[in-house]
């Protein structure tokens, strides 16, 4: 509940961008698809949203753009599709499990 509350307090004064730094960590999936939607309608209301997630799904489904950032620099930048055929991944977490982890991968 407390994330919707930030969520809406940073949005109260109706901004031209909105800079949502993981604004879904932790809700229920209620709450989630809740804020999914509320995003979706800044959207269509010519809103920037700039949007933060390690969750990949949340942004295949809301992102027009996307850039992968790999122990600080941008290595892949493209809307969705771009970046699945890109990479001939089924879905953005495929195409950032590729291209991101190499130092945790080898210290395992």
């Amino acid at each position: 509940m407390m994330r919707r509350i930030n969520l809406a307090m940073a949005l109260v004064h109706d901004p031209e961008i909105a800079f949502l730094d993981e604004p879904t960590v932790g809700m229920d999936p209620q709450s989630r698809r809740a804020v999914w939607d509320f995003i979706r309608e800044l959207g269509k209301q010519n809103k920037t949203v700039l949007l933060t997630t390690h969750y990949m799904e949340e942004a295949e489904e809301l992102c027009e753009r996307v850039g992968i950032i790999d122990n600080g620099k941008l290595i892949a930048l493209g809307t969705p599709q771009q970046l699945k055929k890109q990479f001939k991944a089924r879905n953005l977490e495929e195409v950032f499990l590729q291209l991101t982890g190499r130092r945790i991968r080898e210290e395992v």
